[in-house]
C-alpha cells in the first residue's frame, strides 16, 4: 500500500515560490482575506506580500486577468512532464500517480540563483469546480514518503497554495493565487522577502503565454462540464 503524509509543520513559513501554481494543508482563502502590501502592479499583474506574526518569511498573492479558459489552465498543469518548458524556473518535474484527471501527485525541482541548492518537493494537486459560483479552485501541497532525498537538492519541508479562477467570457480568465512556502535549508529571511515579489511576476507574464500554446487547446473535461451547460 502506497503510503502518504501530508507535511503540517508547526510553524508554517512563506517563501519564494516560482511556480505559479501550482497548491491545501492552510485554509488560506482565510489567509487571502487578510491585509497585503501591494508589491508590484505591472502588465495586469498584481503581487502582493505580508508577513505573519509566526513567520520570517513573506507570504505571496497574485491576481491578474489572462486570455484563456479554464479547460486550457488544467491542461497545462497537468502536463507536469512539461513543466520545465512552461513554468518559470522549473528545473525538472515528472508525475508519481494519477488518482483520477482531479488529482495528482508529483515531483518538482525548482532552480535556485547560483550557489543555492535547488529545492524539491512532492506535490499533491487537486483541481475542484463549483458550479453554482463558476469557480475553478486548484489547490498544492506537500507529501511526504514518495521519492527519497537527492543529492545536492534540498527537500522543501512545507508548501501550501490555493488558486480561484474565474471564466470572465468564453476567452478570458480572473485568477487570484496565495501560497505559503517554507524552502527549507538557510536561507536568509531578508534576502528571500528581498526577492519574493519579483519570481510571482515573471512566473505569471510565462503563464499567459504558455496557456496559448497549441498544445493545450481543444481540450475537455468532465468536471468542467457544468460551465458549458
Amino acid at each position: 500500500m502506497l503510503y502518504l503524509r501530508i507535511v503540517r509543520p508547526a510553524c508554517a513559513r512563506p517563501w519564494l515560490v516560482w511556480l505559479a501554481f501550482f497548491a491545501l494543508a492552510l485554509p488560506l482563502q482565510a489567509a487571502c482575506a487578510a491585509e497585503w502590501k501591494l508589491e508590484t502592479d505591472k502588465d495586469g499583474i498584481q503581487v502582493y506580500s505580508r508577513l505573519q506574526a509566526d513567520s520570517r518569511f513573506k507570504e505571496i498573492k497574485v491576481q491578474c486577468e489572462m486570455p484563456g479558459t479554464l479547460e486550457q489552465l488544467v491542461a497545462l498543469y497537468s502536463d507536469v512532464a512539461n513543466y520545465p518548458h512552461v513554468i518559470s524556473n522549473t528545473r525538472s518535474a515528472y508525475l508519481l500517480r494519477t488518482v483520477n484527471e482531479t488529482e495528482f501527485f508529483y515531483y518538482l525541482e525548482t532552480q535556485m540563483p547560483a550557489l543555492v541548492a535547488n529545492r524539491d518537493v512532492m506535490m499533491r494537486l487537486q483541481f475542484a469546480y463549483a458550479p453554482p459560483t463558476h469557480v475553478l479552485r486548484i489547490t498544492t501541497s506537500a507529501v511526504d514518503g514518495l521519492v527519497p532525498p537527492q543529492p545536492g537538492r534540498v527537500r522543501i519541508p512545507y508548501w501550501s497554495g490555493e488558486w480561484q479562477v474565474w471564466a470572465l467570457s468564453a476567452t478570458r480568465l480572473r485568477i487570484s493565487y496565495c501560497f505559503r512556502v517554507d524552502p527549507g535549508g538557510e536561507l536568509p529571511a531578508r534576502l528571500v522577502n528581498r526577492l519574493a515579489p519579483v519570481a510571482p511576476y515573471q512566473s505569471f507574464l510565462q503563464l499567459r503565454k504558455s496557456l496559448q500554446l497549441p498544445r493545450y487547446q481543444g481540450h475537455h473535461y468532465a468536471f468542467l462540464t457544468p460551465a458549458n451547460t
